[in-house]
């Protein structure tokens, strides 16, 4: 068993997460986040690291002084910020114009306090355990670069836990921890038509881009309905166009800008590829001619049935049964490039309720965090792993 005082852990996930809110940084470059993680991990014993080369990551890891075992464990947080003017009262407030608007500054503080719980008790367990502390979640790039950094090297399996009001219902203190998908793929697509400009007196004379547009806007969503099983969760939302300068002038080109969002990796490629051939179709079919770029921001987070299992009765354990959620979470349409670990190792993404009286969602500039069980997916992470590498 792991020895450990949970209020102790609660007291400096709390420090860490305060002073990590009030220096929010944005992207790959975080210059104070990784100054102040580097510091708190050389207060630990037990805990060596490396420094990513292409961005702020660190990738620290503990050895386990028990009998020798291959297993590798890794436990992830992300550490980047939102652009979001803060817009709350409290004393540890942004000093910036960024924010920790969707709860990084805890997932960094909640991480850290795995690391001192395993760092204390690294006579107990075998294997190794491999601490990822990431950037660039919010811009999708941040666990494709740890990936590139080998920080999935020789790991069997990896969890990772985020902070927020997902569920309205579900109360402060409570996970949700679920197999299967649970946030969805996040895709923006940018679709570039091309006609001939002309005089809107005479239409003849040019090639119009923009009523192509409309029929590749309308052509899209019979994708969605003809060719792809209803069963199937699938959007395509084409939220942005831009094209033209005058009433009376029928521009050159139209750009629609717009993401694509469904909760089967199989089901993604096959959308993307029939809007691919469906787009360009249609434009050739109107004299134009049409090109798409695809950028990708996170795959499908799907989770590993036997290790979120495993995670969800050590929940129970070590918590109640109150502690885990115990409806069904409907999976969030929103994206998480953690879903980038899952696609090479097995594991689990749960989510955790933080929820306060206010009910503010993520990504929002009043966005708060309720601080009073943040010990919780602390003591979670150490103890899964514990079990994991024991058994």
């Amino acid at each position: 068993m792991l020895k450990y005082d949970p209020k102790e852990i609660l007291d400096y996930v709390i420090r860490c997460r305060r002073y990590l809110h009030s220096i929010p940084e944005l992207g790959l470059d975080l210059p104070k986040t990784r100054e102040f993680v580097i510091n708190e991990l050389n207060s630990f014993k037990n805990i060596e690291y490396t420094k990513n080369k292409k961005d702020s990551g660190i990738i620290a890891f503990i050895k386990g002084k028990k009998e020798d075992n291959k297993k590798t464990v890794a436990l992830r947080a992300d550490m980047d910020a939102l652009p979001i003017k803060e817009d709350t009262n409290f004393e540890y407030k942004s000093c910036n114009n960024n924010m920790h608007a969707c709860g990084h500054d805890a997932h960094t503080a909640i991480l850290l306090g795995a690391c001192k719980i395993l760092n204390d008790n690294a006579n107990k367990f075998s294997g190794t355990v491999k601490f990822l502390f990431q950037t660039g979640e919010e811009i999708g790039e941040g666990a494709k670069i740890m990936i590139e950094e080998n920080a999935l090297r020789d790991v069997n399996a990896i969890f990772g836990v985020h902070v927020g009001s997902f569920a309205p219902d579900t109360p402060n203190g409570v996970f949700i921890i679920q197999e299967g998908p649970i946030m969805a793929s996040t895709d923006k697509i940018i679709i570039r038509v091309k006609g001939k400009g002309t005089h809107g007196a005479y239409p003849q004379a040019g090639i119009d881009p923009i009523v192509m547009s409309a029929e590749i806007i309308n052509g899209l969503q019979t994708i969605i309905t003809r060719e792809i099983e209803s069963s199937e969760t699938v959007i395509l939302s084409l939220c942005k166009i831009s094209g033209g300068s005058a009433f009376n002038i029928i521009p050159d080109t139209v750009e629609i800008e717009g993401t694509i969002r469904t909760f089967n990796n199989d089901v993604r490629e096959f959308f993307i590829k029939r809007i691919r051939e469906k787009s360009k179709l249609i434009a050739n079919s109107m004299l134009g001619e049409c090109e798409i770029d695809i950028i990708e921001y996170a795959c499908v987070t799907l989770n590993d049935a036997e290790i979120t299992n495993d995670i969800k009765n050590i929940a129970c354990n070590i918590f109640s049964k109150e502690a885990v959620w115990n409806k069904y979470y409907k999976p969030s349409m929103g994206g998480e490039d953690f879903s980038y670990y899952l696609r090479e190792v097995k594991g689990c993404f749960a989510l955790f309720s933080t929820i306060t009286e206010k009910n503010i969602p993520n990504h929002n500039s009043k966005f708060e965090v309720n601080e009073e069980k943040l010990n919780m997916p602390s003591e979670l992470m150490a103890n899964w792993t514990f079990n994991f590498l024991n058994n």
